[in-house]
């Protein structure tokens, strides 16, 4: 891992995608990150796929101690993440939003979540 000016660059090797996935979220969540340039391979290779971008998405929201996840849906079709259910706050929200969007893959997120309880 190196970090210059706000941009964090992972290289190396990880077990699979979702470790992949997860490391360059991980490192969008650290305070005063820019840009992440995820140089991560996966050994062995995986073949990716909607199905491994939702798990990935799903993992992410679920680590995410600011986020709910529990009443929150994730779906994917050619990359466009969509994101549907319930949560307490607008803030909430926007975080499993912009959560979404730091799993490496994602092309589009599409918030259908509800604000209420």
């Amino acid at each position: 891992m190196e970090v210059k000016d706000g941009v964090v660059t992972l290289n190396g090797e990880v077990p699979s995608l979702t470790h992949k996935r997860l490391a360059g979220v991980l490192a969008w969540w650290v305070p005063g990150t820019r840009d992440v340039v995820n140089g991560l391979e996966e050994v062995p290779t995986e073949e990716d796929n909607d199905d491994e971008l939702i798990d990935a998405v799903r993992l992410v929201l679920e680590k995410d101690p600011f986020v709910n996840a529990s009443k929150i849906r994730v779906s994917s079709k050619d990359w466009v993440v969509t994101l549907e259910g319930l949560v307490p706050t607008e803030a909430m929200k926007q975080m499993a939003e912009r959560d979404a969007w730091y799993v490496l893959g994602v092309k589009e997120v599409v918030n259908r979540i509800q604000v209420r309880w």
